[in-house]
C-alpha cells in the first residue's frame, strides 16, 4: 500500500505495544522485591491503562502531533515510552508544593479551581510585582515549558509590549484552570553558558539516596572483623587453657605440607584439650556463648567458628556428651588456628586481626552515598557544581557522629565519579574524562549550551535569562510518535516564545557563534564517538544551531521500522545527493554498490522541479530506489523489511556524515583523523562482539550496531588520505589475529568484501558473492549470517 497515494487509508497504530508494555509494568508490579521499583511500576501501569483507554475510545489519536482532541500543539503532553500520549499534561495534574504553599499563604484552601485563582493572582498588581522580583533574582525553574508562560507576559509587560502580552494571554486563558503557566521559586538562580552538567545536582543526589541500601557481602566481613573475630579469639585461649601440656601445632615438613603424603591426614603436635578445666572456666564459658547468641553475625555451620562454639556449649551446658572424637576435631581447630595465626594475643596474631581491622576501618560506602546526598542537599537542586572539592572532603567529626563511626574517612573513588556527573565543565572536559561517554549522553548536555548561544541574540539580561530555561525545558519535551511525515512541535509554535523570539537580534555576531559552536560539537561528536550513528536527540540540537547561524543544512532523523509508512520526505533525497556528490566512484561507493546509474539517478532527483507534483515523486522515487537495492518491497507486512529498506537509505544518505563533513568544511581538517576514526571503528565492533548475549534480540541488536559502526568506518576510510585503507586493512588482519576464533570467523566475511572494494571489485559479481564475502549489513528477512558462528 502506498500510503502517500491521495485518499489512501492512513496506518492506524495497533494497541498491542501499549498491551505488551501494560502487562510488564503489572508484572513488575507484582513480583519485583523492590518496594520502589514496585511504585514506580504502578505508577506506569495506570499511564498506560490511560494510553490504552484513549486508544480503545478514540480519544488519543495515536500518531498525531496533536493527540489529544481541543488541545493545542503547544500544550506539553505527558508522555510515555515509544512517544504515546496517556492523557494527561505535564504541566497539569495535582497541585506541587509551591502551589500549596501560595494557597496556604493566601489563606485558600486546594479547591478544584485552585489553578485558575493562582495564574490570575498574578496578573494582579500584587502578582506583577512578584513576577518581577523573579525576573530580576532569575530565582526559578522551569521545568515545563508553560511554566514561563506568564514571566513571559511579565517581561513584555514590564517593556511596553502590551499587545504581545494580550496576545500570549489571549492563547493560554483559556487553560488557566488546568495548566500552571508560573515557575517555582529557585534558591538561586540558575546559569547559561558555555559550560555544562550532565545531571543536576538533585538527580544525582537521589542516585546517591537509593544507594544507602547495606552492601551485605561488606557488612558481614566488618561485622565478622568486629565482632566475630575477638569472640574466635577468645573462645580458642579459653580452650588453650584446658590444654594438658604444650598448646596443639600442626607439625609441618620441609616442603611446608600441613598434612602426611601417605595417610593425608594433620600431623598435629602438643597436649590434648579438655583435660583440665581452671577455675571459672565454665563461667567463662558461659559468658562467651551469652555473648555468642546476642550477635546477628551471620553464622555458618561448617566454618571453624561455629564448629568450636557448638563444642564449647557441650562443654558447658552437657559434658558428659562430648565424645574423644569430639576431642579430637577441637584440637585440630586448635592447631590449625595457631599454625595460621600464632597464640591469641602474640604478635603474629595481632598483627593479623590489625590489618583486618585496617581493612574494614573505613566507613561502609551505603553510608557515605547518605553523607554525600546530604552535602548536595545545600546546593541548587536543577543546577550543577561549579567546584567539587567541599563536596568530596573526608568525613567531618559531625558527620561522623551521626553515623555512629568515626571521623577522617576518605569519600571513595567510586562514589566521586558519580559526583562529577553534575559537574559544571565545557563539554570537551566532561567527554575528555569520560563523565560523557557517549553520543547520546552528548545530546543531553547540548540544550544547555544551545540555550546560551541562542539567548546571545538577547539583550536584555532578564530576557535572556529566561529564554535560556523556556529552551532547556522545551527541549526535555518528550517525542510523540508521529505518522504521515508530520513533524515535532517547534520551539516557535509556543506562543511566548514566539514573543520571546521576536526579542532577539539576528545579527552577525550570534551567527558566528552558533556556527562556530556547531563546528566544535560536529567535530567532538565524529572523533569521540566515531562508531556511533548520531542520535536523533544530538540532531536535533545541530539543526536548531545550524539554523541560528543562518545555515540551510539537511538532516534526516533515524527512523523507526515498526511505524515506517513507505514514504521519505524531500529531505532525504537532498541529503542523499549530497553523499553521492562528496562520494563519487571512493571506496563508501564500491563497497556498498551505489553504482553510476544510482548516483545519477539521485542527483536528477534534487534538480529544480520541471513539473508539478515533484514533492511526491521524490518521495517514491527514493523509496523504489532503496527497495530495488534492499531486494525487497514495501507492504510486505514485516518490521524486518521495512529496517531493510530504512537501512539502505541510510546508507545512500550516510546517515548524515557526508552533509556534516561537507556543509561545514570539515574534510580538510579532519582528513589527518579519519584513520584513526576508522580504527576506532573496528576496535569498538570487536569488543561488542565478543560479548555473549544471552537472548537472540540482544544478539540481533549487536549485529545491527556492528553494521552502524562498520559503515562509518567505510565513511571514514573514503575521505582519509589514499593509503588509509591498505593500512587499515593490514592492521585489523593483526588486530584480529590475538582475538577469538569465533569473533576471526563473524568478520572474516565482511573483511574479505572490504579487500574486494578496496581492490575496485563489485562485491554483486556471482563469483564474489559464492566466495562468501559479504556487505556489512544489519538488518535481513532471513537469518544473518553473522549469527550462525
Amino acid at each position: 500500500m502506498d500510503n502517500d497515494a491521495s485518499g489512501a487509508e492512513p496506518l492506524r497504530i495497533a494497541p498491542g505495544y501499549a498491551a505488551l508494555q501494560l502487562a510488564a509494568a503489572l508484572r513488575t508490579n507484582t513480583d519485583h522485591p523492590d518496594p520502589q521499583v514496585r511504585e514506580r511500576a504502578r505508577d506506569k501501569a495506570r499511564q498506560w491503562e490511560q494510553v490504552m483507554a484513549g486508544m480503545l475510545t478514540g480519544s488519543i489519536d495515536v500518531g498525531s502531533r496533536t493527540p489529544l482532541a481541543g488541545v493545542p500543539a503547544w500544550v506539553t503532553p505527558d508522555i510515555v515510552k515509544g512517544g504515546f500520549a496517556t492523557g494527561d499534561f505535564k504541566a497539569g495534574g495535582a497541585l506541587l508544593d509551591h502551589e500549596l504553599q501560595t494557597l496556604a499563604a493566601a489563606g485558600m484552601a486546594p479547591a478544584p479551581d485552585a489553578r485558575r485563582w493562582l495564574n490570575a493572582r498574578l496578573l494582579t498588581d500584587d502578582g506583577m510585582a512578584d513576577l518581577y522580583a523573579l525576573l530580576d533574582s532569575g530565582c526559578y525553574d522551569v521545568n515545563v515549558p508553560e511554566e514561563g508562560a506568564l514571566l513571559v507576559v511579565a517581561w513584555l509587560t514590564r517593556h511596553g509590549k502590551a499587545d504581545a502580552a494580550r496576545e500570549v494571554l489571549s492563547a493560554i486563558a483559556p487553560w488557566f484552570d488546568r495548566l500552571r503557566f508560573f515557575p517555582a521559586p529557585a534558591a538561586q538562580a540558575r546559569r547559561f553558558g558555555e559550560r555544562v552538567f550532565l545531571k543536576p545536582v538533585r538527580e544525582v543526589a537521589l542516585a546517591l539516596h537509593e544507594r544507602r541500601a547495606p552492601n551485605r557481602r561488606i557488612m558481614t566481613q566488618r561485622d565478622t572483623v568486629r565482632v566475630l573475630l575477638p569472640l574466635y579469639d577468645r573462645v580458642v585461649q579459653l580452650f588453650i587453657d584446658s590444654v594438658e601440656g604444650e598448646p596443639p601445632s600442626i607439625d609441618i615438613d620441609a616442603s611446608g605440607a600441613w598434612r602426611d603424603g601417605v595417610t593425608g591426614k594433620f600431623r598435629i603436635a602438643g597436649g590434648w584439650p579438655c583435660r583440665h578445666y581452671p577455675a571459672q572456666w565454665h563461667t567463662r564459658g558461659e559468658a562467651l556463648l551469652h555473648e555468642w547468641y546476642g550477635q546477628s553475625v551471620t553464622r555458618h555451620k561448617d566454618d571453624s567458628v561455629a564448629q568450636l562454639l557448638d563444642y564449647l556449649r557441650i562443654c558447658v551446658k552437657e559434658p558428659a556428651t562430648l565424645t574423644g572424637r569430639d576431642v579430637g576435631k577441637i584440637r585440630l581447630i586448635l592447631a590449625r588456628y595457631i599454625g595460621k595465626r600464632g597464640l591469641p594475643g602474640s604478635a603474629q596474631c595481632a598483627a593479623l586481626r590489625s590489618e583486618q581491622a585496617r581493612q574494614v576501618r573505613g566507613v561502609p560506602h551505603h553510608l557515605l552515598a547518605g553523607v554525600l546526598a546530604e552535602r548536595l542537599r545545600a546546593y541548587p537542586q536543577e543546577g550543577g557544581i561549579d567546584d567539587l572539592a567541599p563536596v568530596g572532603v573526608t568525613v567531618t567529626a559531625a558527620e561522623a557522629a551521626n553515623l555512629g563511626e568515626g571521623a577522617g574517612s576518605a569519600i571513595p573513588s567510586s562514589l566521586l565519579a558519580k559526583l562529577q556527573r553534575c559537574h559544571i565543565d565545557t563539554i570537551a572536559a566532561l567527554v575528555e574524562r569520560g563523565v560523557v561517554r557517549s553520543a547520546e549522553a552528548l545530546g543531553c548536555v547540548l540544550p544547555q549550551l544551545s540555550a546560551a548561544i541562542n539567548g546571545a541574540a538577547i539583550e536584555d539580561p532578564s530576557l535572556k535569562h529566561l529564554y535560556g530555561a523556556l529552551y532547556q525545558a522545551f527541549r526535555r519535551r518528550r517525542s510523540l510518535l508521529l505518522q504521515n511525515l508530520e513533524h515535532q512541535v517547534q520551539l516557535h509554535e509556543l506562543p511566548w516564545l514566539a514573543a520571546v523570539n521576536a526579542e532577539r537580534q539576528h545579527g552577525l555576531q550570534p551567527r558566528t557563534l552558533a556556527r562556530r559552536t556547531l563546528e566544535e560539537i560536529t567535530v567532538l561528536t565524529l572523533t569521540s564517538f566515531p562508531h556511533t550513528m548520531i542520535p536523533n536527540p544530538l540532531l536535533q540540537e545541530m539543526s536548531a544551531l545550524a539554523a541560528n547561524a543562518g545555515l540551510d543544512l539537511p538532516l534526516v532523523d533515524e527512523l523507526a521500522a515498526d511505524i515506517f509508512e513507505g514514504a521519505f520526505s524531500p529531505k532525504f533525497t537532498k541529503v542523499a545527493a549530497h553523499a553521492t556528490a562528496l562520494l563519487d566512484d571512493s571506496l563508501y561507493c564500491r563497497y556498498y554498490g551505489i553504482d553510476v546509474r544510482q548516483r545519477g539517478r539521485l542527483r536528477e532527483l534534487v534538480k529544480p522541479a520541471k513539473a508539478t507534483g515533484k514533492a511526491s515523486s521524490d518521495k517514491k522515487e527514493l523509496l523504489r530506489l532503496c527497495e530495488e537495492r534492499a531486494g525487497i518491497p514495501y507492504g510486505n507486512g514485516r518490521v524486518a523489511g521495512n529496517a531493510m529498506i530504512i537501512e539502505q537509505q541510510q546508507i545512500l544518505t550516510t546517515q548524515n556524515l557526508a552533509t556534516l563533513v561537507s556543509s561545514l568544511g570539515l574534510v580538510d581538517e579532519l582528513r589527518p583523523r579519519f584513520y584513526g576514526m576508522a580504527q576506532q571503528c573496528f576496535e569498538w565492533i570487536c569488543r561488542d562482539q565478543q560479548v555473549r548475549r544471552d537472548n537472540s534480540h540482544a544478539e540481533l541488536r549487536a549485529v545491527k550496531n556492528a553494521a552502524y559502526a562498520w559503515r562509518q568506518m567505510i565513511f571514514f576510510l573514503s575521505l582519509a588520505p589514499a593509503p588509509a585503507t591498505a593500512e587499515l586493512i593490514a592492521w585489523a588482519h593483526a588486530h584480529l589475529g590475538p582475538q577469538s576464533p569465533r569473533l576471526r570467523k563473524r568478520l572474516a566475511p565482511a573483511m574479505a568484501g572490504l579487500e574486494l572494494a578496496a581492490a575496485y571489485r563489485s562485491l554483486d559479481e556471482p563469483a564474489i558473492v559464492a566466495s562468501g564475502a559479504r556487505r556489512l549489513l544489519g538488518y535481513s528477512c532471513t537469518p544473518h549470517w553473522m549469527l550462525a558462528v
